[in-house]
């Protein structure tokens, strides 16, 4: 059974477009893959950005309350001469903010020891992208060398 040519040039017009459609449509799913890596790259960065604002908050609170210890400490020092109620207060201060001081710093520690996994979850997809294309794109237990020429190999 032989062709026409005006039949052979439609079907090489069909094929052509099925191609053109098929590349399109592999364009828009990468697309949407990196739109939708980068939308949780962007709410991963948010993430690490209230965490250094946690901690610096964290931090600042904690040399407030240092500073007070000292303050207080320092007023103890020289009310220690003075008449015996007001050494309770200051003392009793003292030590308040002392303990916020150091519940301060062992809150400060324990979130700078938890640390955050930068990107984690973008790097999780990433990763599970890549093994699914890799699924797609396998080649037998050969590694490929592109400056060998073509052809038959010799045995």
């Amino acid at each position: 059974m032989s062709l026409r040519a005006g039949e052979h040039h439609s079907m090489s017009v069909h094929a052509t477009d099925g191609i053109v459609r098929s590349g399109r449509r592999m364009l828009a799913i990468l697309v949407g893959m990196v739109r939708t890596r980068l939308g949780l790259l962007a709410v991963e960065l948010l993430e690490e950005r209230n965490r250094i604002w946690l901690m610096l908050v964290l931090t600042a609170l904690a040399l407030i309350f240092a500073a007070m210890a000292l303050l207080m400490l320092s007023l103890l020092v020289v009310v220690v001469f003075w008449d015996e109620n007001r050494l309770l207060a200051i003392g009793a201060l003292f030590i308040f903010y002392l303990l916020a001081a150091g519940a301060t710093l062992l809150v400060l520690r324990q979130k700078t020891k938890a640390g955050s996994a930068l990107f984690a979850s973008t790097l999780r997809e990433l990763e599970r992208d890549s093994d699914e294309l890799g699924g797609e794109f396998e080649t037998e237990d050969e590694d490929i060398d592109f400056d060998r020429p073509r052809g038959r190999a010799r045995g």
